[in-house]
Order: C-alpha cells, then structure tokens, then sequence
C-alpha cells in the first residue's frame, strides 16, 4: 500500500517535501526519520491511525510502519513546531528515481523564508505543555482547499488532482504576496496571497489574466447552477410526499447543493477543471430531479457548465486553436462546427477527469445525430439527400427528384425514435397512405435489390474479362471507358440508397448493366 497523496499533500502545508513514501502492512508504532539535504534527521512515530500530530515541539507521524525521506529549506531535524517555515521547495529535483523533478520557478516575488529571518528568535512559551493550544479552537484549516487541490471529497466524481499538484507545485508556489503590513506581521503574524505574477514567472506573459479568468468562469457557472437548485429546492416541498421519487430527488438536490458549496467555500481556483466537472454534475442532477418530479425545469443558459468550459478556462487564453477538422475513426468529423453551430459541448467527446482523451463512441455519435429532436440530416447526409431532391449531376442518365421530396422531409420516413430497419420505415409509409401501399413498397425494395445484384454481377463479370486482356498485351481503350461508366452509376446508387429515389436508382443501375455487357462484349472481340 501506498500513502503518497495524503503525506504528499501535507509536505504542502506544513512546508516538508516528502519525496517517497513507503508503508508495510499495520504493525506497532515505530520510528520513522525525515532526513533533510544537509543530514539532519526528524523522528516521526507510526502506528495504526493514520494522522500526524505535535508531540513535545516535534513534528510527530501516527500512521502504518512508513520510511519518509525529504527535504526542506531549514534544518529540520530538531527544530520546535513554532519554527517551522514555508518551504522553497520549487526548483530542486527530486531524490526519488521515477518521480518528475520539481517545476523550476522565474525569478518574481516570492514569500519570506527561514535565510531572512535568522535574527528573529522563537519566544520562550510562558505556559505549560497543553494549554493556550491553537488547534483546540482553528481546527481543520484550509482542509477544504487542500482538499479541492488534490481532486477529491467532491460528489460523483472520481479523483481528478491539479495539474500542479501532479508536478508538485506548493501553496507557496502561487501564495507569493504579503497579506499584512511588515508592522502588523510582527505581531499577528503573516500569511500570503495569490497573485497572476505566480502564473507568469512560470508560464510566460500568455498566461497573463489566466486567474482572473478561472475566477469569472466559475463564478459564471455557479450563478448559472445556482437558480437551479432554488427551484429544485421549491419543487421539493410542493412534492406529494407519497411519490416513491421523493426520496431520490432530495438525495439528487442534497448532492448538488453540497458540490456547489464545495467549489464555493473550498474557492475552485485551486483545482479549476474538478470544480468545474462539480458543477456539471450537480446541473445535470438538478435537471434529473426536475424530471422525476414531473415539473417544470427552470431553463438558463447551461452550456458553459454543460461542459464547454474546456476552452474557457484554458485553451483561449493560452492561444490553443480550434481544429475546424478532426479524424474519427476512417470519418473526417467538422470539430468547430460541432461548437459552433452544432451546440456540442468538450465533455460530450472528450473526458472531464483525462486531458485529451476521446471518450466518444460511435453510440455517441448516433445519440446525437438519429435522436428525434434533430432534424439536420442533410448536413451529414449529403449523398443521400441530394440523391433524393434529384440534385445530383451525371451525363449518364436524366435524374429527376423524388415526387416526395416537396413535401416528404427525412424524418417523415426515418423515425429514429423507433429501432431503424426498413421494415420500421416502411410503417411510415401508413401515415399517408393505406395499408395496401404497404405491398407496393415490397416490391420496389426488393426489385431495386435485384437489380443492384445483377448490375453488380455484370461489372465483375466484365472486369474479369479485360483483366485477361490486359495481360495479354491488349489495349481495350473504349471497353475501358464503359467501365469507368458502368462503375460511376453502381457508385452513384449506392451512395444515394436506391429507395430515395427508385426511379433514377433504376435508370442508374440499368445503364451500369448495360455498360458493362457492352465493356464484356468488346473486351472477347478483341
């Protein structure tokens, strides 16, 4: 077993870089030693509860049998609990084989440490061991935020870390300017405050204004959510407490309302894509309670917190373009046109948890494109439609449209509501016309299926025989152009689906036939 995170993240606190962890089976206490870069050594004691503590001014471990080696920028090895500083732990590498090295920070502001203040001595304690102990009154400070930092305590989601918390970025890291005056410090003490200089001493002058922007785009998200939850809220005390649904809803709202509060409270901008992956979550519970309750959903804008907040947060500022196309499996997709016009969102192809991951599926795809709200087939569709509206241009025959195509759209014919087959399409056809047409719509699919066979069969037929010619050492130069006609009709046909236009599907494929009896016929001759 591994405790990494756990003692990583409070190497992040109390300023100890932790760089390995190892924990064996739990066994007695026993004696563990933190060693820093200059030989000093800190004992820690470990048993069974897995939780450090002050004992007697040391820094004391209560955990499984572990060895921790680390460093700090103080000499830790015997120092008392009120000594112990930030650390500077940005910029060293790390002493651990397989582990990345530290993100090496600009030069840029940055907090006191313990170099700066060798002159100030820790006052003598004027009580006894347990009295006037802060902890008895300040208790779990900052737990939320370090909680938001490392990517869990959220609900519904799985643990989704920051990014700079994965290549060990410390508070004081991003928490570089003074808070109080240096007359008030001396004696209430200091604390410091984000500031955008953080991001751009380590990502340049692009990430200018990258805060500032998190701080908006959450905010925005959250007063989105928020008239939400106040409806839910509502909807829930006007709800007939007999409704065996009841009970699934409150839970739904209480694990909206608790996710909105955690980014709140634990302030999101420590860990901007896990809130912002909250917040869709608690929208997409909100929206599931107004349904089993059967009420009126209230309706906003949601598709930032739908899960186009990628973009937003990030991507547009740091100057990531758009791709206007993308390769899904052999199919060329329009990626910006899917955000643009379309009203897709990031998160609907890509994970919310993996940067870049495609979690899209063909089922996707056709969640989106056959459900019945959409009505755009003829912008994937294009083949077919034109094939339909009798759009498509060819020397090889007169095609002329549909006589349905003035008053027939796709849907009138393709109800994807329903499992797609052509008899279910054929159903369809009952709603304009009398179940005797049912018999005459048989019979043209079928035929139509005969005659792609036959002509099908023709061009092989007559591929095979100019095949042997050719490596005879004949030319065939007109069998060849028949060919090439008799194969552009067969593509034609297939490509349009003969039933959207059985009559240019018929012309079609009876010159693809022709064509290639004619190429057979040519190619024996010669």
């Amino acid at each position: 077993m591994t405790l990494r995170i756990p003692i990583a993240a409070l190497g992040l606190l109390l300023g100890v870089a932790v760089s390995a962890v190892s924990a064996e089976e739990p066994g007695p206490d026993s004696t563990v030693t933190a060693v820093s870069p200059t030989g000093h050594s800190s004992r820690f004691t470990a048993g069974k509860n897995s939780k450090f503590e002050i004992r007697n001014s040391k820094l004391t471990f209560v955990g499984h049998r572990s060895s921790v080696i680390g460093h700090r920028a103080s000499d830790f090895g015997e120092t008392s609990a009120s000594s112990i500083e930030p650390s500077s732990v940005v910029g060293q590498r790390s002493s651990v084989i397989g582990l990345p090295p530290m993100v090496a920070q600009r030069r840029g502001p940055r907090p006191l440490v313990p170099a700066d203040r060798e002159k100030v001595k820790p006052p003598t304690k004027p009580h006894r061991a347990g009295e006037l102990e802060c902890a008895n009154c300040h208790v779990g400070k900052h737990q939320g935020v370090l909680r938001m930092y490392l990517g869990m305590g959220g609900r519904g989601t799985p643990m989704i870390p920051s990014h700079m918390f994965q290549v060990r970025v410390a508070c004081v890291a991003c928490h570089i300017v003074p808070k109080e005056e240096e007359r008030a410090a001396g004696i209430v003490g200091q604390t410091f405050r984000p500031s955008q200089e953080a991001c751009v001493n380590c990502h340049g002058e692009q990430y200018r204004g990258m805060l500032q922007r998190w701080t908006d785009t959450l905010n925005t998200m959250q007063e989105t959510v928020a008239p939400k939850l106040a409806g839910a809220r509502k909807a829930l005390k006007s709800a007939d407490p007999e409704n065996p649904k009841v009970a699934q809803v409150q839970q739904l709202v209480a694990d909206a309302e608790f996710n909105i509060d955690f980014v709140t409270f634990a302030k999101g901008v420590h860990n901007v894509f896990y809130a912002a992956d909250l917040l869709k979550l608690s929208n997409t519970w909100l929206d599931e309670a107004f349904r089993l309750l059967g009420t009126r959903p209230v309706k906003t804008d949601d598709v930032l917190v739908r899960g186009r907040y990628c973009g937003v947060l990030c991507h547009q500022q740091a100057g990531v373009p758009l791709p206007v196309t993308v390769t899904f499996g052999k199919q060329e997709v329009p990626h910006g046109r899917h955000i643009t016009e379309f009203g897709a969102v990031c998160t609907g192809c890509h994970s919310a948890e993996v940067h870049k991951a495609v979690t899209a599926t063909p089922a996707t795809c056709v969640s989106c494109h056959h459900s019945p709200q959409n009505e755009r087939c003829e912008s994937c569709h294009r083949g077919q439609a034109a094939f339909y509206r009798g759009e498509v241009k060819t020397d090889l025959v007169n095609i002329e449209p549909n006589v349905m195509a003035p008053v027939v759209s796709c849907t009138g014919c393709h109800d994807w509501s329903e499992k797609h087959s052509r008899k279910g399409v054929g159903q369809q056809c009952l709603t304009c016309h009398d179940e005797a047409y049912m018999a005459f719509v048989e019979a043209w699919t079928t035929g139509l299926d005969e005659q792609m066979v036959q002509a099908t069969k023709a061009i092989k037929r007559a591929e095979a025989a100019l095949g042997k010619a050719h490596r005879a050492g004949r030319k065939t130069p007109g069998a060849d152009r028949l060919m090439k006609d008799a194969r552009r009709a067969l593509a034609m046909v297939k490509r349009g689906r003969a039933v959207h236009n059985p009559d240019a599907a018929d012309a079609l494929l009876e010159a693809a036939r022709r064509k290639a009896e004619e190429a057979l016929a040519q190619a024996g001759r010669q």
